[in-house]
C-alpha cells in the first residue's frame, strides 16, 4: 500500500514476507549448523548503533570480533536515534534507554552513566551549581530527551533543563560545552578524556549514579543464527570488563 508519506505491506504482502523469511531462516539454519560444526560463523551481519557516542566503546569490540572471525562480514551503521530493525534490514540493534513495546528480543549489555559537565571558561563566568535545583539558573545544553535523570545512589530526581542550545546530536552538544556555551549532560565515556585534560569539569558528581541501560535487540525467530549468538555473547563478555 502506497501513501503520500510511507509504504506499508498489504495483509497478503505480510503473509508472503513471513513465509519467505521462514524459508530463508531454514536455509540459514542449515548453513549455520555446518558453520557451528566448524566453529566458524560466516555470512553478513548488519547492525545499527544508536545514541550519543555509543560507537566509542562498541565499535572497537566489533572490530576485535571481526578480526577473530575472518569469514564474517559486518556492516555497522551509527545514528543518534533508534533505528527500525525491519525497515533498515538490520540483524541487530544496539540502543540505550528504556525499551518501548516491541516484538523484538532484547538483552541488556551494560549500564551507562551521564555526567554533568561544563568548560572552565563557562564556570569562571557562572558560579557552578551546588544543588540540582540551581541548574535552573544556568544555560543547559539540551539533547533529544527533554528530561535529565539523576541519582545519588539513594534518591532519583528528574529535571527539565532549559537553555538556548538544543540538538539531537551528541557531538554537537559536546562541542558546545567545550566552547563554553553551557552545561551538558553526556555519557561519561564521551567526556572522560576532556575531564582528564581539564577541558571540561564535572559538576555535582555525587548525582551521576543514575543507570541508563544499553540493549542489544534482534528479531524473534525460531533459530537464532550462530553469528548473532556469538556476537551478543562476545559483546556482553567484553563490556563486563569495562565500566560504562
Amino acid at each position: 500500500l502506497r501513501t503520500t508519506r510511507t509504504l506499508k505491506l498489504t495483509d497478503e504482502g505480510e503473509q508472503f514476507y513471513h513465509r519467505c523469511k521462514l524459508a530463508i531462516d531454514t536455509i540459514e539454519k542449515a548453513e549455520e549448523d555446518i558453520a557451528q560444526n566448524r566453529n566458524e560463523p560466516r555470512g553478513r551481519l548488519k547492525l545499527n548503533i544508536s545514541g550519543s557516542f555509543q560507537d566509542r566503546f562498541i565499535v572497537p569490540i566489533l572490530a576485535d570480533f571481526t578480526n577473530r572471525y575472518r569469514h564474517l562480514h559486518l556492516q555497522v551503521d551509527c545514528s543518534d536515534r533508534r533505528a527500525d530493525l525491519l525497515d533498515g534490514g538490520y540483524d541487530l540493534l544496539v540502543c540505550p534507554g528504556e525499551l518501548e513495546n516491541s516484538t523484538l528480543v532484547a538483552r541488556k549489555l551494560a549500564d551507562n552513566y551521564n555526567y554533568l559537565v561544563a568548560s572552565p571558561d563557562y564556570l569562571e563566568r557562572n558560579r557552578a551549581p551546588e544543588r540540582l535545583d540551581q541548574l535552573a539558573d544556568h544555560n543547559c545544553l539540551v539533547g533529544e530527551h527533554p528530561v535529565w535523570y539523576f541519582s545519588n545512589g539513594d534518591d532519583t530526581v528528574q529535571l527539565r533543563p532549559e537553555g538556548n542550545w538544543q540538538s539531537d546530536n551528541g557531538a554537537t552538544l559536546l562541542s558546545a560545552a567545550r566552547r563554553g556555551l553551557g552545561i551538558a549532560h553526556l555519557p561519561f565515556f564521551a567526556v572522560q578524556s576532556d575531564i582528564e585534560a581539564g577541558d571540561l569539569i564535572q559538576i555535582l558528581p555525587d548525582w551521576s549514579k543514575h543507570p541508563e541501560p544499553v540493549w542489544i535487540m534482534y528479531a524473534r525467530q525460531r533459530h537464532v543464527p550462530i553469528k548473532i549468538r556469538l556476537l551478543i555473547d562476545y559483546l556482553v563478555e567484553q563490556l563486563q570488563q569495562i565500566q560504562l
